[in-house]
C-alpha cells in the first residue's frame, strides 16, 4: 500500500490492484468517503502540514480545481501526511460532496492502471453499474467528470503514482472547490501542480515517534525515556525514515523490554544495515516491514544510465557529495552530471544543495546504492575505476589548496582556486569528512588504490596539524604509515612517520611522537632528503620543548636551520626560525627572541606567506610580552588574531586572543576584556576545548568582578572550578577558588569567603606551589 507512517487501517474490500473500500461510506461531514484510517502515530510534519491545509482550505485559494503533490522517497511517510491532511480537512467539512481514495500502485510489478482507478472511483461515486458502463474508456471517464461536476467539494487522493498519464484522466473537470491530492516517489514536472517534497524526519520528531509507537502497545513501555541517547542513535540508524523507525519499533517490540542499545549495537554492526532493516510481518496496510525490496524497486525503475550514476555515488565517501566528486565518479563532464543528478533529484534519490554545487543522498539509500557493486565483478570493476578518479581529483585539490596556502608550488598542480587561500580553506572545510573517509581507502586490495589514498592521506595531514586537527590528521597518518608498510615504499614511510609523530605532539603525546620523529628523521637522511630531515629536526625540536628538554630543542632548532639556510628555502627557514623562537622564550632569552622573530616575520611578509606572518606575530607578541612590553605585544597579538580570522584558523585565532585578552585587563579595560572572554568561552564550548573553556571562563569571572557584577562572577568563577577540577588542573582550581572568596566577600558572606579561601590553599599545595598556598594561609589566619 503507501509508504506513509503507521495507521489505524479500517477493515474493507479490496478490488484488484486498486485500493479501494468496497462501500462508500458517509461520515458525519458529509458526502462519501473511503479515505484509510488517519495515522495512529503522526509526529514532525507541522509545517507540511499546514502547507497542504493552506491549499485544500476553500477560504486560501480560489474556487477551481487545485492540484497538490507530495514526493518523496519510499517509506518516508508520504501518505501518512497525505491521510492526516485529509481527515483535518474533513473534520472541517471542506469537503461536503465526499473524500476519494484510490491507490494507483505505480511501483508495483503490475501498476495499476487509469481505466482500472476510474472505474474504483465510479463506484464509490455511487455508480454501482460502472463495470457494465460500456466502452470506449474515454466515456467512463466523461461519467466520471459529470459525477463529479454535479457534486459539492470533492477531495481526491490519488495514492502511489508514477506515470503523469495516469493521473491527468482522473482529475475533474467542471466544478466547484475540488481539490486533488496526489503522493508519488517522483517529482510531478510535467504537471501543474503545487508540488510539495518531504524529507527525513526531524532528530527529535524521530524519537517522538519511537517513544508514541511503543508506548501506544504498552503505556509502560518507556525505553526512549530511560535510553535517550541510545534511542538517538536507533534513529540516525534508521536514517530517520518513518518505515525504518516503523521496523525499529517491531523489532523493540519483539525483544519485549530488551535495552533499545542492544537494537543499536545489531545496526551498527550489520555488514548490510539495509538488509538488516526488516521484521517478519506487515504493517497495518499489509505492506512488508523490510527495507532492502523497496529500495529493489526504487533501482529497477531507473534508466540504464540513471542506474549507473546512481550506483556510483553510492562509492562517494559520505551522503553529502561534492558535484566535481559525483563528476569524477561517472567520469562524465560537470554540466551532463548535472543534468543526471536533477533527474535523481526529481526520482526523489537526492537533494540538491543550494545553490547546487552538492547533493546529498539519504543515509540508507547511500548505503543501498554502495552495496549494489559488491557482488557483480562488472560492477565491482566499475566502482574501483570510479574510485581511482575520485582519489586523484581529491589529491589535485588538497595539492592545490596548499599551494594556495602555503604559497607553494607543485609543478604541474593547476591552480583551481585562483589563487584564493580562502577559497581553498573553504574547501578544505566543506570537504574534510569525505576526504578523511577516502583516506580509509588505503586498505584496498588494489594497490593502485591503496597507493593513491596513501598519497592523499599524506598530503592532507599537512592540513589538519596546521588547522589543529590532531586527532583527524593521527587517523590520516596511521593509514598513510599501514599502506606505506604493506607497499613497502621507504620515503612513504618515512613521511607517515613525520606526519604521526606531528599528530601525536600536537595530541600532547610527546615520549610516542619522538620516537616516530627521529624514526623518520633518520630515513630522510639515508634517502637524502635535506629539506624533509630538516622539517623533521624542526618538528622534533618543538616536541622536545613540550616535554620540557629544551637543550636538546635548541640543538634540533639549529640542525633545522643550518639545512634550510643551506638550501636557500628562506620560506622553511623562516617558519624553522619562529619555532625555535618559541623555544627562547622558554629559555626566558626574549631579547633574543624578538631580534629572531623580527627577522622571520619580515620574509613571511615580503613573500605574501600569511600563515607564517600570523605565528610569527603571535610568538612576537608572546616574547614582547614576557618582556613586559604589553602595549607593544597586545598590538602583535591583535594582528596575528586577524590574520588567522581572515585564514579561517579559529584555533590559531583563540591562541593569541587568551593574552590579548589578559593585557586588556592588565589595562583595566574590563569591558573589552569581558568580551573577548565570552568570545573565548563559547570558542571553546563549540571546538569541545574543555581547558579552553576553563580559562575563559576564569577570565569572564574575574572581569565580572572587576565591574562590580559579584553574582554573576560567582557562577563564572564557580564554572571555571568545575571544569578545573574535572581536569585535575590544580592550579586552575587554586585560581578559581581565589576568585570565589572574593565573590562571597563582595557579597557579604564571609563564612563562604573562607571556606573558598582555604580550598584555594589546599589546591595550591596540591599543585605544588607550597608559597602561595602559606600566603593564603596567612590571610585568613
Amino acid at each position: 500500500m503507501g509508504d506513509g507512517d503507521y495507521f489505524d487501517f479500517r477493515g474493507g474490500v479490496f478490488h484488484g490492484p486498486v485500493t479501494g473500500v468496497g462501500a462508500a461510506t458517509a461520515p458525519s461531514s458529509g458526502g462519501v468517503s473511503n479515505l484509510l484510517g488517519a495515522p495512529a502515530v503522526f509526529t514532525g510534519r507541522d509545517e507540511e502540514t499546514q502547507q497542504l491545509l493552506n491549499v485544500l482550505d476553500p477560504t486560501c485559494t480560489s474556487g477551481h480545481t487545485t492540484v497538490s503533490a507530495v514526493s518523496g522517497l519510499p517509506g518516508v511517510g508520504k501518505t501518512a501526511l497525505a491521510m492526516h491532511v485529509s481527515h483535518v480537512a474533513r473534520d472541517q467539512k471542506w469537503f461536503p460532496g465526499g473524500a476519494l481514495f484510490v491507490d494507483l500502485h505505480g511501483y508495483d510489478e503490475t501498476p495499476g492502471t487509469a481505466d482500472g482507478a476510474v472505474l474504483s472511483l465510479l463506484r464509490q461515486l455511487g455508480v454501482h453499474d460502472a463495470d457494465t458502463l460500456p466502452v470506449p474508456a474515454d466515456d467512463l471517464y466523461a461519467r466520471y467528470r459529470r459525477e463529479l461536476a454535479a457534486r459539492e467539494p470533492v477531495l481526491i487522493i490519488l495514492d502511489n503514482a508514477k506515470d503523469p498519464a495516469h493521473i491527468t484522466p482522473l482529475l475533474p473537470g467542471e466544478g466547484t472547490g475540488h481539490r486533488v491530492l496526489i503522493t508519488s516517489r517522483d517529482v510531478q514536472d510535467s504537471l501543474l501542480v503545487r508540488q510539495f517534497t518531504i524529507d527525513a524526519l526531524t532528530p527529535d520528531a524521530a524519537c517522538l515517534l519511537l517513544d508514541r509507537s511503543l508506548r501506544g502497545r504498552d503505556p509502560d513501555d518507556h525505553r526512549v525515556l530511560e535510553e535517550p541517547d541510545a534511542a538517538r542513535e536507533l534513529t540516525e540508524l534508521c536514517g530517520r525514515l518513518p518505515l525504518a523507525l516503523l521496523i525499529a519499533v517491531a523489532l523493540l517490540r519483539r525483544r519485549g523490554q530488551r535495552p533499545i542499545v542492544t537494537l543499536t549495537a545489531e545496526l551498527r554492526d550489520a555488514a548490510d544495515r539495509v538488509r538488516a532493516l526488516r521484521f517478519d510481518g506487515v504493517d497495518q496496510y499489509r505492506r512488508e516491514l523490510t527495507l532492502h525490496p523497496v529500495f529493489d524497486v526504487m533501482y529497477q525503475h531507473l534508466d540504464p544510465e540513471l542506474a549507473r550514476i546512481f550506483r556510483l555515488l553510492g562509492q562517494a565517501p559520505t551522503p553529502h557529495i561534492w558535484q566535481a566528486t559525483a563528476a569524477a565518479l561517472a567520469d562524465l563532464a560537470p554540466n551532463d552530471v548535472a543534468l543526471l543528478l536533477d533527474d535523481l533529484a526529481a526520482a526523489s534519490l537526492v537533494t540538491v544543495d543550494p545553490p547546487g554545487s552538492y547533493v546529498r543522498m539519504h543515509d540508507l539509500v547511500h548505503l543501498y546504492a554502495h552495496s549494489l557493486s559488491a557482488e557483480d565483478p562488472e560492477l565491482r570493476h566499475e566502482a574501483a575505476g570510479a574510485r581511482r578518479r575520485l582519489l586523484g581529483l581529491y589529491d589535485t585539490y588538497v595539492l592545490a589548496a596548499d599551494q594556495c596556502i602555503r604559497q607553494v608550488s607543485y609543478g604541474e598542480i593547476p591552480d583551481v582556486f585562483s589563487g584564493s587561500d580562502q577559497l581553498a580553506l573553504q574547501w578544505l572545510s566543506q570537504e574534510r569528512q569525505s576526504l578523511l573517509s577516502a583516506v580509509s581507502w588505503t586498505s584496498a586490495d588494489d594497490p593502485d588504490e591503496s597507493g593513491r589514498a596513501m598519497s592523499l592521506a599524506l598530503n592532507l595531514c599537512g592540513y589538519l596539524i596546521q588547522w589543529y586537527y590532531f586527532s583527524d590528521g593521527l587517523e590520516a597518518a596511521q593509514a598513510a604509515h599501514a599502506a606505506a608498510l604493506a607497499l613497502n615504499r621507504d620515503e612513504w614511510i618515512a613521511q607517515a612517520c613525520n606526519a604521526l609523530g606531528a599528530c601525536l605532539r600536537g595530541l600532547g603525546r610527546g615520549e610516542e611522537a619522538l620516537e616516530y620523529l627521529y624514526r623518520a628523521q633518520r630515513a630522510f637522511a639515508a634517502l637524502n632528503e635535506p629539506g624533509q630531515e630538516a622539517g623533521a629536526w624542526d618538528i622534533i625540536g618543538s616536541t622536545l620543548v613540550g616535554l620540557e628538554r629544551f637543550a636538546e630543542a635548541v640543538q634540533a632548532h639549529k640542525r633545522s636551520l643550518h639545512v634550510y639556510a643551506a638550501l636557500g628555502d628562506r620560506r622553511m627557514e623562516a617558519n624553522a626560525r619562529v619555532n625555535y623562537c618559541a623555544t627562547l622564550i622558554q629559555l626566558g632569552r626574549w631579547d633574543e627572541a624578538q631580534e629572531a622573530l623580527v627577522g622571520a616575520l619580515d620574509i613571511h611578509v615580503a613573500i605574501g606567506h600569511k600563515v607564517g606572518e600570523a605565528a610569527a606575530r603571535a610568538y612576537l607578541g608572546a616574547a614582547l610580552q614576557k618582556a613586559d612590553r604589553a602595549e607593544e605585544a597586545l598590538e602583535q597579538f591583535l594582528k596575528a588574531a586577524a590574520l588567522y580570522g581572515e585564514l579561517g584558523n579559529v584555533h590559531g585565532q583563540v591562541a593569541v586572543w587568551f593574552p590579548a585578552a589578559e593585557i586588556l585587563y592588565e589595562f583595566e579595560q574590563f569591558e573589552s576584556a569581558l568580551a573577548i572572554g565570552v568570545y573565548l568561552q563559547q570558542t571553546s564550548i563549540s571546538l569541545g576545548d574543555r581547558g579552553g573553556e576553563a580559562r575563559a571562563s576564569l577570565h569572564i569571572g574575574h572581569s565580572l568582578l572587576q565591574l562590580g557584577h559579584f553574582s554573576e562572577a560567582l557562577a563564572a568563577h564557580r564554572c571555571a572550578h568545575t571544569l578545573y577540577e574535572a581536569r585535575n588542573d590544580w592550579l586552575g582550581v587554586g585560581q578559581a577558588l581565589l576568585g570565589i572568596a572574593t565573590d562571597h566577600k563582595n557579597l557579604g558572606d564571609d563564612a563562604a569567603a573562607l571556606e573558598a579561601a582555604a580550598g584555594a590553599a589546599e589546591a595550591y599545595e596540591r599543585a605544588g606551589n607550597d608559597a602561595e598556598a602559606t600566603r593564603i594561609r596567612s590571610l585568613i589566619g
